[in-house]
C-alpha cells in the first residue's frame, strides 16, 4: 500500500509539473500572437490574465498527456538512479506490477483530464467566444466595415448573421433562407437585428420575400416572433466552431433539442472521445513502463527511455489523425476514438510482458535452431 501512495503521487506531481510547463509554455506563444489584439480592447493587463484564465483549461487538456508520458518516464529514470528499481526487483516486483502500484495516480490524472474535458474548456471556451465576438466588432467598427458572416443550417433552413452582441443574445444584420424539401430556397427573410428574450427570438426591420412560382418575388414586412430552435448558446458555439462541446450539449445535438454547427459525425465522434480521450493517460503510462530498464551506468539502455517517449509520440499523432478523419466522417467514429487507444494499449502490456519475461539476445534465440540441426544429423 505504501509503495503504491509512493508510486502513484509521484506519478501524478511530475506530470502535472511537465504538463502545467508544456501549458505555459504554449500561452507563451499564443500570447506572442494575440498579445496586441487583447491590448488594442483596452483593458490592459487585467484582460491578458483574463484571456489567459480563460486559455489554460484548454492547453492543458492538449498538453495532458504528453505530460503524463514525461512525468511517467521521468519517474521511472527517478526510481533507476536511486536504484529503487533494483530494490523493488529484489523483493519480487515485477514490471507490471510496477505499473499498477502507479494504476491510482494514472486514475486520478484521468479523473482530472476528463473534468477538463466535459465541464471546464466547454465553458471557458464559450467565454472567450464572447471575448472574440467583442473584438471582432470594435475591429469591424474601427474599418467601417462588416466583419465576416457566420453561416448555419437550422433544420432545412439556412441562417447567417454578421454580429453578435449581449452573449449572444443578440444578432445583427440576420439572413433566413427558408427551403423545401428539395433544398431549392423558397424565401428569404432580412433583419436589421434579432433579439433573444424570454426564450424566443424577436425580429426588428425584417423583411420577407417569397421566391415561388405563385408568389415571386412578393414582399411583406416579417417584424416579430421568430420561430426556430437556435439558442444563444448555439449563436456562441458557431463563432468558434473548432472549440469542444460538451457530452450533454453533442446528445441534445444528436437528438434535435440544439442546432447542430458541423455534420453529425463531428458530435458521434465527440461522444467518443469524452470517453476515449482520458484514457490516453494509461496508455501514456504504459508506454512509459520500458524506460523501467534504463541503468545509470550503462549507456546502451537509454535508447529504453527513447523507446518509450517516441511511442507515446507516435501514440498522439495517430490518436489525432484518426480522430480527425472520424470527426470528418472518413472513418466511422468508434474507430477514429478507439482504434489507437486499443492498438497501442496492446502494444504497451506486450512490451511489459517482454520484460518481465526477459529480453533473449540474437544468440539465444537462435541456439535451439542450431541444436535441431544437430539433432537432424
Amino acid at each position: 500500500m505504501r509503495l503504491t501512495r509512493y508510486l502513484s503521487v509521484s506519478l501524478v506531481r511530475m506530470a502535472l509539473t511537465a504538463t502545467f510547463i508544456l501549458a505555459f509554455i504554449a500561452q507563451i506563444l499564443d500570447l506572442v500572437d494575440n498579445a496586441g489584439d487583447i491590448l488594442d480592447q483596452g483593458d490592459g493587463l487585467y484582460g491578458i490574465l483574463r484571456y489567459v484564465v480563460l486559455r489554460m483549461p484548454t492547453l492543458l487538456t492538449r498538453s495532458l498527456p504528453l505530460g503524463a508520458l514525461v512525468g511517467a518516464t521521468l519517474v521511472l529514470l527517478l526510481l533507476a538512479r536511486n536504484s529503487e528499481i533494483v530494490a523493488m526487483r529484489s523483493a519480487g516486483r515485477s514490471t507490471s506490477q510496477l505499473f499498477l502500484s502507479m494504476l491510482p495516480g494514472a486514475l486520478a490524472l484521468v479523473l482530472f483530464q476528463s473534468t477538463l474535458i466535459d465541464v471546464v474548456a466547454p465553458h471557458t471556451e464559450a467565454r472567450l467566444a464572447i471575448l472574440l465576438t467583442q473584438r471582432i466588432d470594435r475591429q469591424a467598427d474601427e474599418a467601417s466595415k462588416n466583419p465576416k458572416a457566420t453561416w448555419l443550417r437550422i433544420g432545412d433552413a439556412v441562417v447567417s448573421f454578421d454580429r453578435v452582441s449581449e452573449r449572444g443574445r443578440r444578432l445583427r444584420s440576420v439572413r433566413i433562407y427558408d427551403r423545401d424539401q428539395n433544398k431549392i430556397v423558397t424565401a428569404r427573410t432580412t433583419a436589421a437585428e434579432a433579439r433573444y428574450r424570454n426564450g424566443r427570438w424577436t425580429l426588428k426591420d425584417a423583411e420577407r420575400v417569397l421566391w415561388t412560382r405563385e408568389n415571386f418575388n412578393e414582399r411583406t414586412p416579417a417584424d416579430g416572433v421568430w420561430e426556430t430552435s437556435l439558442t444563444p448558446d448555439d449563436v456562441l458555439s458557431s463563432l468558434t466552431p473548432e472549440s469542444r462541446v460538451s457530452l450533454a450539449a453533442a446528445r441534445a445535438v444528436l437528438a434535435g433539442e440544439m442546432t447542430p454547427n458541423a455534420p453529425l459525425p463531428f458530435y458521434q465522434t465527440l461522444i467518443e472521445r469524452v470517453y476515449a480521450g482520458p484514457l490516453g493517460v494509461i496508455v501514456m503510462v504504459l508506454l512509459a513502463m520500458p524506460a523501467a530498464l534504463v541503468n545509470w551506468r550503462d549507456a546502451r539502455t537509454g535508447r529504453r527511455g527513447v523507446l518509450a517517449m517516441t511511442a507515446g509520440l507516435i501514440f498522439l499523432l495517430s490518436d489525432g489523425l484518426l480522430t480527425t478523419l472520424a470527426l470528418t466522417g472518413v472513418v466511422s467514429p468508434a474507430i477514429g476514438a478507439w482504434s489507437a487507444l486499443v492498438v497501442f494499449a496492446i502494444y504497451g502490456a506486450y512490451r511489459i510482458f517482454r520484460i518481465d519475461g526477459g529480453w533473449p539476445s540474437r544468440a539465444t534465440r537462435a541456439q535451439p535452431v542450431k541444436r535441431l540441426a544437430e539433432a537432424k544429423n
